[in-house]
């Protein structure tokens, strides 16, 4: 349970609200608040899905059940006109292995593609 504290109050800072504001927004007291974030006490699973669903993360996410903070939303959102985030994944699973070393390999050289411009757009500056 103390993971999950961590993680409350890691989110809670990276959106920059004071305790106190994180329970206005929950309807708890800055003292729950901080009992969460110290591991004195744990939410009940209302306040849990509360949580989840404000943070955008899931509520195996704030239990310290998966690594990933993205949410299940996410899944439905378009990447492209007819393709959403689930679909591509879906597609990706399917592929043999060698074809998704080759799609790493292609992900890997567009972000370095996309870090070398942005330094040379800085250098033109």
């Amino acid at each position: 349970m103390c993971r999950f504290g961590e993680l409350l109050a890691e989110l809670r800072k990276d959106k920059g609200l004071s305790q106190r504001e994180l329970g206005h927004i929950i309807h708890v007291s800055v003292g729950t608040i901080s009992n969460y974030e110290t591991g004195v006490h744990f939410p009940d699973v209302e306040k849990l899905i509360n949580l989840a669903d404000f943070f955008g993360v899931t509520t195996d996410y704030l239990l310290g059940r998966c690594e990933s903070p993205v949410s299940p939303d996410v899944f439905s959102e378009h990447l492209t006109a007819d393709k959403t985030v689930g679909d591509f994944i879906r597609g990706i699973r399917s592929l043999p292995s060698e074809n998704k070393d080759a799609l790493a390999l292609i992900l890997r050289d567009m972000e370095l593609c996309m870090t070398i411009g942005q330094y040379t757009k800085k250098e033109k500056l």
